[in-house]
Formats: structure tokens, C-alpha cells, sequence
């Protein structure tokens, strides 16, 4: 990485692996990966992750590191093997631009090349499919926040087509992360239309895939959110405090992250939305930035609901933020990091209380998806330690007593979002965690195995790939049919 001369708040030369993150993977690969450690004989399924793999095309290079072509990666796992494969998702936009050897449409942090007239209005986004990815009905869905879900055949990871969610809607758009509830099987989606910005779907698709409940609803003040909550009676939805500037966007002459502008002093909006189709209502909280929740609950009257809350998105918003600055051969520091949060909601009385669970430095949480919008005891989720760029930890931390069991990686290490798999004849939270992780020293990926109960313990085993991943964002478990 060609780094600037020393600055405030930016990494010394030793954070230049952090730029592994950054540059495209375009070589689709199919191969195993080496093993080592003790594979447990009961691990057997499939690891699908997705997030974005190409950041440039002819000299034009993405603005984010998040900000990229979907790339789903697979490791399939048996026997104490493992095979890697990985696949671009074949969106319109994809294979447009791989015809033409350039970009064609403007993305969330890019703008599209040809200047102004090529994006006024703002409206030559496509999907590029790189967030996240579920299991649904033999199929592996592939999420932006833009247009239909992308369909790829598992095996194969071959993109065959786009995925209808609820009734069909002119310019649809869906909230990449979704809840499925455990006691019936239901699948819940947010959906928002950008003809109508204020307006929210939502959406719940039975365990035979069909929609048995379409719900929609003006937000009460234009916002953005990444993430929700799901209980058995409600949705819940967090505003946070943020400006929307849609100007210069829509003239062409920023990208469309540029609207996004936070505001403390706005406060964050908390929507909670019966499911029964009850009117909503909206509660204020502490100003609080959240890409990722944990899980809502309903317990005595109340709905308590555990997120990942910034005090402000420096690493996103503003001048040079650090998920930008990346991209261009700087790492920079993240003041505000993200902290476990927990709000709890008075359905009675409509009254939030914020309480801060944890205060260390926390992203991309988990949890026993058997547990989903129910009580739960622990979580997992990446850490890391004081004055590191990003999550270099595991750690399982208990919602209850505050209680953590921490496994740090060295300070050239990145480890991503841990992916929960349940253990053969295991109770609740009797698990394997999959961790994938960057190896800055040596320049390569790897995914690692936890057993959950004993994540200070380290990893028991361990696959290595021959090359590095580009930012890894969100993964699903697929146990062996």
C-alpha cells in the first residue's frame, strides 16, 4: 500500500496490510484449502459468505471497501476437508460492465464515470448483490439495497435469476439483513420503494415460501437504517439521527452516500410496528448510529432490543471517512467504535431507556438463531482491542451478567463476523463458531473453528486459502443434506 506521509489520526507503516482488504479478487477460484487442527467429525455443511470483490474497472476505483460486486465465497466442509470456491454474482449490472471493461452504473459510495450528465437524478444504480446472503428453498440469495434479491444455485454458485419477495413494486428495494422466527418459521423482510423513500414494506414469507403478510407504513421523517428487529408481535425500527441532503446527488455531482448527514441533536426515532397490523408508534432515543442489532425480545411489558451503537459513523460519513480512506492507501483511526447497547421499550407507557451492556469495541454480531426475537443468553460477536483499525477478536459475551470469554488475534490480523453452527445432539449455544480471518503477515485467508463454549481457548482448527479475501461482510451456515 502506497502510504501518505505521517498525519494525525492515521496508522504508521505497520497497519499497511490492512490494504489487503481493498484491492479486487478477480480470479474465481475452486480448489481445497489447507487443513490443520482437530476438525470436528460432526462439522458438515457449507459456509456461504458474500461481500464485495471488485472495486475497480479501467481506472475507476470504488469510494468505499464495502463498496464492490457481490462475490460469494463457499466452504464446504467434510471429513475434516475443505473445499473453497467462489463465485461473481452475474447481476445486470455485472455482467453489463464486464462486456463493456468499465462501470456503467453509479453505486452507494461511487459515482457513475462520465460526469455529471451520466448521474443526475441519481437513478443509474443496479444491484450489485455484494451484502449479504440466506438459504431459502434450495437457493442462495444474494442481497443489496437495491432491487430484487439475486437467486444462485448452491452447488454450482451459478446466478440463475432474481428472487420475487411480495408483490411485485416499481422500483423495489429490500434492507439486505433479514429474521426468520424459530417458532414458526417465517421469514421476515424489510422493503422500502424509491418512488416512495418514506414508505416501508413489510414483508413475511412462510416457511413454503409464500408471502402471508404484507404490511406498509410511512416512516415518520426521512432517514436511513441498515438493520431491524423481529419479535413474535413486532417489528422494530431504529431512525438513526441523521439528515438526508438529497441535492447533490440528484444533480449528479456527489454519489449518494453524500445525502446521508449526521445530526446528533435529531436524536434517533425508534418505530415499533405491531405485526397484527395495529397502528404503530414512535418513540425517541439517545443519538446512536447502528449498522448491526443482536435481538429484540418481549419480556414483562417490554421489548428489549440489543444493538451495535456508534456515537457517531466517522468510519462511514464525513470528510475521508476510514471505510473510504482505505481505498486510497490511508488507515485511518475510528475514534468512535462501536459498543454493545441495549434498549428497552415500555409498549405501556411508549418510553425508550438506553443502557450500555458492554463498552469495549464490538462488530458483526451473532446469535443461536433458535433464539431469534426470544430471550437469549450470549452473543458473538468481533472485538478488538484499544487503538486497532478494526476487529482483530472473537468473543463470546454474556447478555446477562456482562461475563466475556475473548480470543485476540494479533495486531495483524482481521477476523470477520463469527457464523453460528449448531452442534450434533448440542443444546442452546452448544456450538462451533466459523470465523474467517486475514492473516496480514503472511498475506493470506483463512477460516477458522471455535468451539463456543471455549473461545479464549483459540481456534481448534483451521483452513487456509492461497490467497487473500477481499472485505468479507455476511455469511450462512448450510448443514449437509
Amino acid at each position: 500500500m502506497a502510504r501518505p506521509p505521517d498525519q494525525p489520526g492515521v496508522f504508521g507503516a505497520e497497519y499497511d496490510w490492512v490494504g489487503l482488504l481493498a484491492p479486487s479478487l478477480r480470479e474465481e477460484q475452486d480448489y481445497p484449502a489447507e487443513t490443520r487442527g482437530n476438525w470436528p467429525a460432526d462439522l458438515r455443511g457449507t459456509l456461504f459468505r458474500n461481500g464485495p470483490g471488485l472495486f475497480e474497472r479501467n481506472g475507476v476505483r470504488k469510494g468505499m471497501v464495502t463498496d464492490g460486486d457481490g462475490l460469494i465465497r463457499s466452504y464446504e466442509i467434510a471429513d475434516g476437508q475443505v473445499h473453497f470456491k467462489s463465485r461473481f454474482v452475474r447481476t445486470t449490472k455485472f455482467r453489463e460492465e464486464e462486456a463493456a471493461g468499465r462501470y456503467k452504473y453509479a453505486t452507494w459510495s461511487t459515482r457513475a464515470p462520465g460526469g455529471i450528465w451520466r448521474n443526475i437524478g441519481a437513478t443509474r444504480r443496479r444491484s450489485q448483490a455484494e451484502a449479504t446472503v440466506y438459504a431459502r428453498h434450495g437457493k442462495l440469495l444474494a442481497f443489496d439495497e437495491v432491487g430484487l434479491p439475486w437467486a444462485l444455485d448452491p452447488q454450482t454458485l451459478a446466478t440463475t435469476s432474481r428472487y420475487q419477495i411480495g408483490a411485485p413494486s416499481d422500483r423495489p428495494a429490500f434492507k439486505t439483513r433479514a429474521k426468520l422466527d424459530p417458532l414458526n418459521g417465517d421469514w421476515n423482510v424489510l422493503g422500502h420503494d424509491y418512488v416512495e423513500p418514506l414508505k416501508l414494506r413489510i414483508l413475511v414469507e412462510n416457511s413454503q415460501g409464500l408471502t402471508n403478510t404484507e404490511l406498509s407504513m410511512r416512516l415518520p421523517r426521512a432517514s436511513y437504517f441498515r438493520d431491524f428487529f423481529s419479535t413474535p408481535n413486532y417489528v422494530v425500527v431504529g431512525l438513526n439521527a441523521v439528515e438526508i441532503k438529497t441535492m447533490r446527488p440528484t444533480l449528479g455531482m456527489s454519489p449518494l452516500l453524500d445525502a446521508i448527514r449526521w445530526k446528533p441533536s435529531l436524536g434517533n426515532l425508534v418505530v415499533v410496528i405491531p405485526k397484527s397490523g395495529d397502528d404503530p408508534f414512535a418513540v425517541e432515543a439517545p443519538p446512536s448510529w447502528c449498522f448491526h442489532t443482536i435481538n429484540a425480545c418481549e419480556s414483562h411489558g417490554e421489548i428489549i432490543a440489543d444493538f451495535i451503537g456508534y456515537d457517531s459513523p466517522e468510519c462511514l460519513l464525513g470528510k475521508d471517512p476510514a471505510l473510504g480512506a482505505i481505498m486510497r492507501g490511508t488507515v485511518r483511526r475510528i475514534q468512535d467504535q462501536g459498543t454493545v447497547r441495549r434498549w428497552r421499550i415500555d409498549l405501556a407507557q411508549r418510553t425508550l431507556r438506553e443502557e450500555i451492556v458492554d463498552s469495549s469495541a464490538h462488530e458483526y454480531p451473532t446469535i443461536d438463531p433458535l433464539r431469534s426475537g426470544l430471550p437469549y443468553r450470549n452473543a458473538y460477536i468481533g472485538t478488538q482491542r484499544p487503538d486497532e483499525w478494526w476487529t482483530s477478536s472473537t468473543v463470546r459475551l454474556d447478555m446477562e451478567s456482562g461475563q466475556r470469554d475473548a480470543f485476540e488475534g494479533r495486531a495483524t490480523q482481521q477476523m470477520g463476523e463469527p457464523v453460528f453452527v449448531p452442534r450434533q445432539g448440542g443444546g442452546t449455544d452448544e456450538v462451533w463458531l466459523l470465523v474467517e480471518s486475514l492473516d496480514g503477515r503472511a498475506g493470506v485467508s483463512s477460516l477458522l473453528v471455535f468451539d463456543a463454549g471455549q473461545v479464549a481457548s483459540g481456534p481448534i482448527a483451521e483452513a487456509t486459502l492461497q490467497h487473500h479475501m477481499p472485505f468479507s461482510v455476511h455469511g450462512a451456515w448450510v448443514p449437509e443434506q
